[in-house]
């Protein structure tokens, strides 16, 4: 595959803010520590003028939040800043929430997305306690806003509890995957947090290049709408709507060519046309993704248009339900979602 280099991260987010685009998204999780590494060293080459209007956001793993101090520590010296602007908890603190980063391959150095082993975790560190702690490295000016990411109503609702400002929830949400409408979405905007849609293209299923189930890779088909039993690296356990979902897939590219749209710029301004979102997390890998990334998001659809995707998908949506976690499910009759 592509090997990110130092260069090309530099090359990118350079464009990136030349284009407008302002916020940059990473965690400690991600290549264990080297994309906030290469964010950090590709920041420090940007225009001084321009860096103050940067957002940076990374998160922490729940597996680390019984001392919330020490890893956000690691994340400022790896980005190499005194503050973060978002801090955000990556997956609900819960031993399914931590497994996910507990269950290594046979390497024992990267993440064996096929099983999740919640045996191997002994010790769930408190969710309040978390976010007390959150709190003071906030009060001390080491982070200026609190988030979490893929988390449900109840563990939104604990983690309020503690008097937090919950700033975002970051989550999965797009044309293909809208199951934060039915309780997340409603609840996030009554308590005032903004969502940061990462997974807009859906895999790369919403840029239209794959026609059949055939074409897609089965590291890119570990989803719930894809049948489990024909995937090894898949874990959900669920048969899936392989169908539904190309027809899907069908429609929406018919209304693209009636709007005048690409694919992809459907994909990135529905999200940006939801209330409640105030931003879409979309990767890149070539100037001329940026490029088309930042034109998508100026792109404005018409009511019709937006009427017209949300009919095209609502069978798909009322099919995956109000699971927000699209990797684990139903599987042998037990609800294994990390999302409630």
């Amino acid at each position: 595959g592509l090997k990110f280099t130092d260069e090309l991260a530099e090359s990118l987010i350079s464009r990136a803010v030349s284009k407008g685009i302002i916020y940059f998204d990473t965690a400690e999780a991600y290549g264990n520590g080297d994309s906030e590494k290469q964010l950090g060293v590709a920041l420090k080459k940007l225009d001084p003028k321009i860096r103050p209007k940067v957002i940076v956001g990374s998160k922490i793993l729940p597996n680390n939040c019984g001392d919330c101090r020490n890893a956000l520590k690691d994340t400022l010296a790896r980005l190499d800043v005194k503050h973060v602007d978002l801090y955000m908890v990556h997956w609900p603190i819960s031993k399914g929430g931590m497994a996910h980063f507990a269950t290594k391959d046979e390497s024992g150095e990267s993440i064996d997305y096929s099983k999740v082993d919640t045996k191997s975790i002994k010790e769930v560190p408190p969710t309040t306690r978390a976010f007390q702690q959150l709190m003071v490295l906030q009060k001390e000016g080491l982070i200026k806003h609190i988030g979490v990411s893929n988390f449900g109503v109840k563990q939104l609702e604990e983690a309020l509890s503690t008097g937090v400002k919950i700033a975002v929830n970051q989550v999965a949400y797009n044309l293909l995957f809208r199951a934060i409408e039915y309780e997340v979405l409603p609840f996030c905007r009554k308590h005032g947090i903004q969502i940061l849609c990462y997974s807009p293209l859906m895999q790369g299923l919403l840029t239209g290049r794959h026609e059949s189930i055939k074409e897609v890779p089965p590291f890119r088909a570990r989803t719930r709408h894809f049948d489990s039993r024909t995937n090894k690296l898949s874990r959900h356990g669920e048969t899936g709507c392989e169908k539904l979902l190309f027809n899907t897939l069908k429609d929406i590219k018919t209304i693209a060519k009636e709007s005048g749209h690409s694919m992809v710029e459907l994909a990135l301004a529905w999200p940006l046309a939801q209330p409640g979102v105030t931003c879409v997390i979309a990767g890149a890998t070539k100037a001329s993704q940026v490029d088309s990334n930042s034109a998508a998001s100026k792109v404005k659809l018409s009511e019709d248009t937006l009427k017209k995707l949300a009919e095209v998908t609502e069978d798909l949506k009322k099919k995956l339900g109000p699971n927000i976690d699209m990797y684990q499910g139903m599987k042998d009759g037990v609800q294994t979602s990390r999302c409630f």
